[in-house]
């Protein structure tokens, strides 16, 4: 229960915060003049900032079809993140590289 209620309550603040994050980048002013204005401390603002900018950048985990190679080749490459690997062949394109990335780093 108290897991819950604290989950709660840090899921309010962040929305709270992105509220103000947006309308802050939304004024055309500077971030110390709107701090300033609405009574917000520069280092407080730039803290919650950072937590929204990770709160939205966090990508979720997912699963991406891979399809059967019909003839065996050796990999060209062998991507490590974290405790994940995955082996790269000849003729991969970059979006591809890419992708498998960010896979590896949800794991």
């Amino acid at each position: 229960m108290t897991q819950s209620l604290q989950t709660m309550n840090a899921n309010q603040r962040l929305g709270e915060w992105s509220n103000r994050v947006a309308a802050c980048r939304s004024s055309g002013k500077s971030v110390q003049r709107w701090c300033e204005e609405n009574g917000v401390n520069l280092k407080t603002y730039y803290y919650w900032q950072r937590k929204v900018f990770q709160a939205i950048t966090q990508e979720e985990p997912c699963f991406a079809e891979v399809p059967v190679m019909s003839a065996r080749k050796s990999a060209v490459a062998t991507v490590r993140i974290g405790g994940a690997e995955a082996d790269i062949y000849s003729g991969v394109d970059e979006a591809t590289i890419a992708a498998i990335c960010r896979a590896l780093r949800s794991c």
